[in-house]
This record gives structure tokens, C-alpha cells and sequence, in this order.
């Protein structure tokens, strides 16, 4: 079977099963395409890191820098003499060299900082899917459980694991791991009963922003190009 004919047999597998659900089977029509249509658009984790292009890039650059001024340093004295020499009215062989090193020391450094920036979007992305689909779930009564709340031939694999795989799936995720559902509905459950995400963390004039707030904020400023790995590691 194909791989697409596989996809489309599960997300039939998907709709049919999470409808058996007791918690979504007594919900009005309009209310169940309501649940399909928010799960669709609930998923927004890439498989893909962010910026990895831009990383490979600078690692190359750091690389091919590095690999020029080995080969410029293993020139014959003379030869080198004389490229000084020519250089000697703009910019000195010895400089050009130091240079290269500078070049490659700032591309891996750069390199390091938006690969912190590319873990801390992950996190950040994966927080806020598990809280939106978490919501989502609770708002139409379907239980936060990685537990077994089917027959046993239905083996450990819950409604709410069901609707993440939906997500997942409806985001044309290429890697589609059950432990990765249940991982999703734990982090939902736990960010939705967390004291903490409502805790206001400062006032702007006379709106509360709380922890939830500011991390949301954050992550927007991660994903911004002017914000996005503009400075160096001092």
C-alpha cells in the first residue's frame, strides 16, 4: 500500500474511532465538524527545525574559511613574501589571514546561537500546541488520558491520543509516533492544571499579562527575522 493510501486509511480510522467516543458521539453535528476543523489547525510543530539551512550554511563558511587559511599558511616563504608584497598598498597578507580565523570564529558562533534559538522555538512551538490542543479537548469534554479507555483489544491508545495523531496528521507531519500523542496530551494536561501558566508575571498599564502570556510573546519574538539571531555571543 502507498504510503498516501496509508495516511488516508488512518485519518478514516482517526474520524471514525475519536466519533465512537462517548464524550464526542452525544455532541451536536455543528459541534463535532467544530472539534475536526480546530484539531486540523492544532498542530505546529515542524518536522524540520527552523533556520537549518541558515546553520549549514555558516558552518560551511567557518569551515571554508578555516580550510583557506591553512592552505595560504602552507604557501613557500617566498611565494608568500611576494603576495605580501602585492598586497603591501591595501590590505597585508598577515591581516587577510587573521581575518579568515575572525570570519570563521564569528560563523560558528553565530551558528551557535541560532541553534539556542532553533532549540527554544521547538520547546516553545511544542508548549503551545499541547496547550491549544489541550483546550480544545477539554472545551468538548474529551478526557486528558493516556490511560486505556477502551476494550483491551483497542491496545493503550485514547481518544485524546487519537485527536493529537489527527492533528499531527492533518499538518502532514512526516513522523507520526503514538508515544509522541501521548506526550502532548501529558504536556496539555500539565500546562492546563499548572498554577503557575495564569500566574501574572507583570502589568502592562492595566493588562495582566500572566507566565502563559509571556511565553506566547516570547516565542513570537524568536520566530521574527529582526529578532532572530542578530547578535553574537560576547
Amino acid at each position: 500500500m502507498a504510503k498516501a493510501d496509508q495516511r488516508r486509511r488512518l485519518r478514516f480510522e482517526l474520524v471514525k474511532s475519536i466519533l465512537h467516543c462517548e464524550s464526542v458521539r452525544k455532541l451536536p453535528h455543528d459541534q463535532k465538524k467544530l472539534l475536526f476543523r480546530w484539531l486540523a489547525n492544532g498542530w505546529s510543530i515542524t518536522d524540520t527545525p527552523p533556520d537549518t539551512s541558515r546553520i549549514r550554511a555558516l558552518e560551511k563558511a567557518a569551515s571554508d574559511a578555516r580550510r583557506l587559511r591553512t592552505a595560504l599558511g602552507r604557501l613557500d616563504a617566498k611565494d608568500a613574501a611576494s603576495l605580501d608584497f602585492n598586497y603591501s598598498q591595501s590590505i597585508p597578507l598577515s591581516t587577510r589571514l587573521y581575518a579568515l580565523e575572525e570570519l570563521a570564529n564569528d560563523a560558528d558562533a553565530l551558528g551557535r546561537v541560532i541553534k539556542g534559538e532553533q532549540a527554544d522555538i521547538v520547546r516553545l512551538r511544542k508548549r503551545r500546541t499541547a496547550k491549544s490542543i489541550a483546550n480544545t479537548l477539554s472545551m468538548f469534554g474529551i478526557p486528558l488520558s493516556t490511560r486505556n479507555d477502551w476494550d483491551v483489544d483497542e491496545r493503550n491508545v485514547t481518544t485524546a491520543m487519537r485527536c493529537v495523531m489527527f492533528a499531527m496528521l492533518e499538518a502532514d507531519a512526516k513522523k507520526l509516533h503514538w508515544g509522541t500523542a501521548a506526550a502532548i496530551v501529558k504536556l496539555g494536561l500539565q500546562m492546563l492544571t499548572d498554577p503557575d501558566e495564569e500566574k501574572v508575571v507583570f502589568s502592562e498599564g492595566k493588562l495582566p499579562v500572566t507566565a502563559g502570556d509571556a511565553e506566547n510573546f516570547r516565542l513570537f519574538l524568536r520566530e521574527m527575522p529582526e529578532f532572530n539571531g542578530i547578535k553574537l555571543v560576547e
